[in-house]
């Protein structure tokens, strides 16, 4: 009951700030700014897509041969592509396959597996963090409510730390905490250089978006404010980050689209609401192939066992 509470107020959160958005910025505007994007962009964004894609796979194999068990980088790409697949249907499905299929290829305690895949949800937020950070230096002009989730962050981060410098043997006795505490800090910084890649990817996507429709951003404002956005998507509190991501968008960008406001906020939404649609047709189309490969067919054996609700916020 509480799971689908949960997933009810996601849904009301999604669909109330996008009745918000589309009520200031009129739905023909954002139809009007897709159509007058440069005819480049939809091939670019793909292209970075994939390079995406490649980067975060190799942040996972890094990291499961690290502190999991040593897999092939084949094995890796098409295990994660077709989770991508699983994940837009039931992020909990999607973690919870790579769990089981490591556990049955490389036969290691599914534990084991569950603590790694958290070190790098971890670590994902962990660089958010750090670049938000960043951002907030270069463009202190943000919400007070983002300012003080970094610094509730930054607390957690700082208990977090003690408690791998420290090592109590509560936590340690506990096979969950068995990776985290064992990669210490220097495993956790390989973690995160490898995962750096990655997210520079994920930022390169925002800013091809952008400039294709229209909005000329400064490189500096894109890095200083694409963290904070990202963070802000990560909040477990909207649908696949579904709303809170445009809004966020939209606060931080449109300023430097041409024409008036509306069609600043126009042409800025349009652009994250095209973004975020490539994004999840790209992954569906890559997780259907991968899905077809040895390795697709294994992992989708491993999908029964992990049972779970969807989360409702992208990673």
């Amino acid at each position: 009951m509480r799971k689908r509470l949960v997933r009810l107020l996601a849904w009301a959160v999604t669909a109330g700030l996008l009745i918000l958005l589309f009520h200031k910025i009129p739905l023909s505007q954002v139809m009007a700014a897709a159509r007058g994007a440069a005819p480049w962009t939809v091939p670019a964004a793909l292209l970075i897509s994939a390079a995406v894609y490649f980067c975060d796979s190799f942040a996972i194999w890094k990291t499961f041969g690290w502190f999991l068990a040593p897999l092939s980088f084949a094995e890796i790409l098409l295990v994660r592509g077709a989770t991508y697949l699983l994940a837009v249907i039931n992020y909990n499905v999607g973690q919870g396959a790579i769990v089981y299929f490591v556990h049955r290829v490389a036969r290691v305690p599914v534990i084991r597996g569950v603590a790694t895949v958290l070190l790098i949800m971890g670590i994902n937020v962990l660089a958010l963090l750090f670049l938000a950070t960043m951002g907030l230096v270069a463009a202190p002009a943000v919400p007070h409510p983002v300012v003080v989730l970094v610094a509730v962050a930054y607390a957690g981060l700082a208990v977090y730390v003690v408690a791998l410098i420290a090592r109590p043997r509560w936590l340690a006795s506990r096979p969950l905490f068995d990776v985290l505490l064992n990669a210490g800090i220097g495993g956790h910084l390989r973690a995160l250089a490898v995962r750096l890649p990655h997210i520079a990817g994920l930022m390169a996507f925002q800013i091809v978006l952008l400039r294709g429709f229209g909005v000329q951003v400064p490189l500096i404002d894109a890095l200083a404010a694409l963290p904070v956005v990202y963070l802000i998507s990560a909040l477990p509190i909207s649908v696949q980050g579904l709303g809170t991501t445009q809004a966020a968008m939209v606060y931080f960008f449109a300023r430097f689209a041409p024409g008036d406001q509306q069609a600043q906020q126009a042409a800025v939404l349009a652009s994250s609401l095209v973004g975020q649609a490539l994004a999840v047709a790209f992954q569906a189309l890559l997780g259907l192939f991968c899905m077809r490969s040895r390795v697709g067919r294994a992992l989708t054996e491993s999908i029964e066992p992990t049972g779970g609700s969807p989360q409702v916020s992208r990673s």
